[in-house]
């Protein structure tokens, strides 16, 4: 059985039109998937959304309706929702859970609504996202074109953050090969950070310090105002930070290492796949590969100082102030 499910998100008659950004081109992507998934039993789930009673986008209206060009054949699932996530009060996940689904290909409407929540919620309910290109898209707005909304989604905002963004030959294949297990998930690659993947970088570094400091720190001042993507990513460039830190990359960036001579300086995971064995790959990494003999860590984050214990890291006498604070840094040798 596949584990497997094509997605696709209202694609509803009032919405489907020739405003859409790459419209034909959408029209075309979407049916050729929805053929190639009902060729090769791969599940294809229809969501629509209901705007409420008394709007143009509600239940009984024609607009309602799934558009012609992807109509559902006779048995297949047709999810209704009435927020942006197809995973909320709809008995989708509880579906998909039941299925042994783990995969999803996401198609539909519109790239910063409907898609964006698919995308984002169906990642943290630990399902494999895909996006194939130009599988969604929408119209102008008030501050970006339609074009570059797509493309400030699919090529920054899901890429290599919540999903696998790839193109659409390699999401038939995928269709076609029908793979019990994912490709993606099967390898990855420990390579060296670019500049490009900075944002990525900034991401993981702020959520996992708020996650593990602020309950040792107590400083909501640091954790939510000082504490900021964007300004986390222009001090690891101007630093040179990234030029010594590689990351774990399996199509996604999980983790990442900083060494700085015989130093680790820093090692963080996503906190969405600690436990994962992600930490534990990088840290050997830099045993195997660099002269690292020693680092700092909290002494109050004694999860940290387990984790390094059991890579063959000790803890010494010699502590000094984290700057700024009254916590206690504590040496680790190997």
């Amino acid at each position: 059985m596949s584990e497997t499910v094509l997605l696709v998100v209202d694609v509803q008659k009032l919405i489907t039109n020739e405003k859409l950004y790459a419209y034909d081109r959408f029209i075309g992507n979407v049916r050729k998937l929805i053929e190639v998934s009902r060729k090769n039993g791969v599940e294809v789930i229809y969501v629509r959304h209901d705007d409420g009673e008394g709007q143009p986008l509600s239940k009984g209206n024609e607009g309602y309706e799934i558009h012609e060009d992807f109509a559902p054949e006779a048995g297949e699932k047709v999810f209704d929702k009435s927020v942006n996530s197809p995973f909320r009060d709809t008995g989708l996940t509880e579906y998909l859970r039941s299925r042994g689904i783990r995969r999803l290909i996401v198609t539909g409407l519109q790239t910063e609504y409907c898609i964006d929540a698919t995308v984002k919620c169906g990642f943290e309910h630990g399902f494999e996202m895909i996006v194939p290109e130009y599988c969604n898209t929408t119209t102008d707005n008030e501050y970006m074109t339609a074009e570059q909304t797509y493309r400030y989604y699919n090529e920054f905002i899901w890429k290599n953050r919540y999903a696998h963004c790839i193109g659409i030959e390699e999401a038939i294949d995928i269709i076609q090969n029908n793979k019990d297990k994912s490709e993606f998930s099967e390898t990855h690659i420990i390579r060296r950070a670019t500049k490009e993947d900075v944002s990525r970088i900034a991401e993981i570094l702020v959520f996992a310090k708020r996650m593990k400091y602020r309950s040792i720190f107590n400083d909501d001042a640091y954790s939510f105002c000082e504490l900021q993507v964007l300004s986390v990513a222009e001090k690891y460039i101007e630093n040179g930070f990234l030029n010594n830190m590689f990351l774990y990359d399996d199509g996604i960036i999980k983790g990442l290492i900083r060494i700085e001579k015989d130093e680790i300086v820093e090692l963080y995971v996503d906190h969405f796949f600690q436990g994962q064995g992600v930490g534990s790959e990088l840290i050997e990494y830099a045993k195997e590969n660099y002269p690292v003999s020693f680092l700092w860590t909290i002494e109050k984050n004694t999860d940290a100082i387990r984790f390094y214990e059991a890579h063959g890291f000790h803890l010494t006498d010699i502590k000094k102030l984290e700057e700024g604070t009254t916590e206690y840094l504590v040496k680790m040798k190997r």
